[in-house]
């Protein structure tokens, strides 16, 4: 039971400083999360960029890094699975928005930055937590 905590815990340590370093790299062609307002992850993105970081893509990768951390102090695969999918959701709109705003067919795979694949890693990272994650004994 303990080493099943320990891995979780270093899984979702991972993965929490994952989303929340992927916020301060390029995602794609030179493209940093902060400087994208949460709003246009669902209005569609702009080439303006400027957004304070309090209402940057920042936002959600570090709510879901402070909830995966909560989530593990409190053993809630319920709080991890939602720090999990709180990432997914904000890397999924912002590839959705991307790919909107360059035509599908300029979309580039291939030039996919650092700060998109660690989002990823550290989703994949947290959902693997919530599958080892222990409950909590009585």
């Amino acid at each position: 039971m303990a080493r099943r905590l320990t891995v979780t815990a270093l899984l979702a340590l991972i993965g929490a400083a994952a989303l929340v370093l992927s916020a301060f790299q390029p995602w794609y062609q030179g493209r940093d999360p902060r400087s994208v307002p949460v709003a246009e992850l669902f209005t569609g993105l702009t080439d303006k960029s400027g957004a304070a970081t309090a209402t940057s893509m920042l936002l959600p990768l570090a709510a879901a890094g402070a909830l995966a951390l909560l989530a593990l102090a409190v053993r809630s695969k319920a709080a991890m699975a939602l720090a999990a999918l709180v990432g997914l959701a904000t890397c999924v709109l912002w590839v959705v928005q991307q790919i909107r705003a360059l035509a599908p067919i300029a979309f580039d795979w291939t030039a996919i930055e650092p700060g998109l694949r660690n989002a990823a890693g550290g989703v994949l990272l947290l959902l693997i937590a919530v599958a080892v994650l222990p409950t909590r004994e009585r």
